[in-house]
């Protein structure tokens, strides 16, 4: 939870610094699985790190939508009965009132009240998580500067009591991290050895297959070998030749709502969950470079 709430530092009322790109009066998102009736005063923003952002033209009020794979409504009970949330000072929430469930179907939800400062502006709002039974996982943050909550408070309340699950289109996940990654290598930075086991680059190819690295000793050819069969009449002796083995070929699925790099060679496929944090790539949570593939040619 500290991750997610230190991304709201200095954003909830400092907005002004965003680009208004449009109306938000009746959102939906089919790659986050929402759908929210926005009060017609806010506009949408540019997003700020993965976050959906709408705010009033004069700053005194917005709402943040970001979707969260794997969340756990259980877990962040817990963490809200603790209090709040806190980072290092520059961040300083404090639930203030008893959780509630929002009125959703195919899912459930929490909800809280909050109060505090973020950075050097004091606010209030309320916090939701929303777990939707297909995957439809997200926060949502409406916030207003203590002064304007009176003004705010039902409005908040009504887009937060309109929204709505709908399904998840993935298409569009998987089209970006198909082009952010084809022809591309994929280098883990500062491997961890395990044994004899070095974390290699991962070399994806346009035409849709994984080439290997070449081995530095370069093994002598496969000689055919002497295999005795029945032809219809009779048991002959005849040369076999090793079939090399064809290439892995990959692809973007997503597995349990997270963007999942599929590499299929062999009876099971390897799994490797993708995540980028700016322009640093994450895979299987360690950091990833991303260069020019020269393996094939």
């Amino acid at each position: 939870m500290h991750r997610f709430i230190s991304t709201l530092s200095g954003i909830v009322l400092g907005i002004g610094c965003f680009i208004g790109i449009g109306n938000a009066a009746n959102y939906s998102d089919k790659s986050i699985g929402i759908s929210i009736d926005l009060d017609d005063e806010l506009v949408e923003q540019k997003q700020w790190r993965g976050y959906h952002v709408f705010s009033t033209k004069d700053n005194t009020a917005s709402v943040f939508i970001k979707p969260v794979h794997n969340l756990r409504l259980y877990d962040l009970k817990e963490d809200l009965k603790a209090g709040g949330f806190d980072d290092v000072g520059s961040i300083d929430l404090v639930v203030t009132g008893s959780e509630k469930s929002a009125q959703v179907s195919q899912g459930s939800s929490v909800l809280v009240p909050v109060k505090g400062r973020i950075g050097e502006y004091k606010v209030r709002g309320v916090f939701g998580g929303f777990a939707g039974f297909d995957d439809q996982n997200f926060f949502v943050i409406g916030a207003a500067r203590p002064d304007y909550w009176n003004d705010w408070k039902l409005r908040i309340k009504a887009m937060i009591d309109s929204i709505r699950f709908i399904e998840i289109d993935y298409s569009e996940m998987i089209m970006s991290w198909e082009q952010r990654l084809i022809g591309k290598s994929l280098v883990p930075q500062n491997p961890v050895t395990r044994g004899h086991l070095v974390p290699k680059p991962i070399n994806l190819c346009s035409n849709g297959t994984v080439a290997n690295e070449k081995p530095v000793n370069t093994q002598p050819t496969a000689t055919a070998t002497q295999q005795t069969v029945w032809n219809g009449y009779a048991w002959v002796t005849m040369p076999v030749t090793p079939m090399p083995r064809p290439p892995g070929r990959w692809f973007i699925d997503p597995i349990r709502g997270k963007p999942t790099l599929l590499i299929r060679q062999g009876p099971r496929p390897q799994e490797f969950t993708l995540e980028m944090e700016g322009d640093q790539l994450y895979v299987n949570g360690k950091p990833y470079s991303i260069t020019e593939n020269t393996l094939c040619q």
